[in-house]
């Protein structure tokens, strides 16, 4: 998981980054988390482009570009990454939905800590989820799959499986039971049809025989298991 702390007052910059630190020692001591530091936002936005981070702690009072300003441009080149406002005041909160803020840090930080770790709290499984992926061999090689890049997963006549990604399928030497049960761990995915697996937060809607998924792509949903299947999806989109 990559973060990047964006503040150029160097000793809030340094409380920061230490607060973040003892979070991951603390909550998350296995897991392999790096965090960049940044004086200013130019200097973010210069090495920024879609998926390199996690997270963006960033501050909204700054000498140039403006943290608001800064979260727009981040925002149109990558639309997931989550963004954390560092703040002397609570008066941009309302602006801060419109670049789909996850959350803000009162300064001074050492004075709100408890907030500080309750925020992380609620962001910190997502980001996790977010990065969860599965190995394939293929040809000989292995492929790093991010779950959120996968579709939905199918047999061909060779009876290997397909995994449908957005603009591209790629054919794993893997089982099929052996995929079913790696991504069946994971509350996303869900086997709709004998030998089908959705990713349901690619689904854009439930019709009565199928899923319409976001590129299109209509799957198939079984007649025994419909009901269930119902029951699943709904409850997922309940959990978002």
């Amino acid at each position: 998981m990559n973060i990047a702390v964006v503040d150029d007052d160097a000793g809030d910059l340094a409380i920061a980054v230490d607060l973040l630190r003892e979070y991951v020692d603390i909550d998350c001591p296995q897991a392999d988390i790096h965090i960049a530091t940044f004086a200013g936002e130019e200097n973010l936005l210069k090495d920024f482009e879609a998926d390199k981070y996690d997270l963006i702690v960033l501050d909204i009072y700054m000498k140039g570009i403006s943290g608001m300003e800064t979260a727009k441009a981040i925002r149109k080149m990558d639309a997931e990454v989550a963004i954390i406002f560092l703040t002397s005041s609570e008066e941009h909160i309302l602006e801060g939905y419109r670049v789909y803020a996850t959350g803000y840090f009162i300064k001074p930080l050492a004075e709100n800590k408890e907030e500080f770790t309750e925020t992380l709290d609620h962001i910190f499984p997502r980001l996790r989820e977010r990065r969860k992926a599965i190995c394939l061999c293929i040809e000989g090689a292995e492929y790093r799959v991010p779950y959120r890049d996968i579709l939905y997963v199918d047999i061909r006549d060779i009876r290997k499986p397909c995994f449908h990604l957005y603009g591209r399928v790629l054919l794993s030497s893997m089982s099929y039971e052996k995929c079913r049960d790696t991504l069946l761990k994971d509350s996303r995915f869900l086997e709709c049809h004998h030998r089908i697996i959705a990713n349901m937060d690619c689904v854009e809607s439930m019709e009565q025989d199928d899923f319409l998924l976001k590129d299109g792509t209509r799957i198939p949903i079984s007649r025994r298991k419909r009901q269930d299947v119902k029951i699943a999806y709904m409850n997922h989109l309940l959990e978002l």
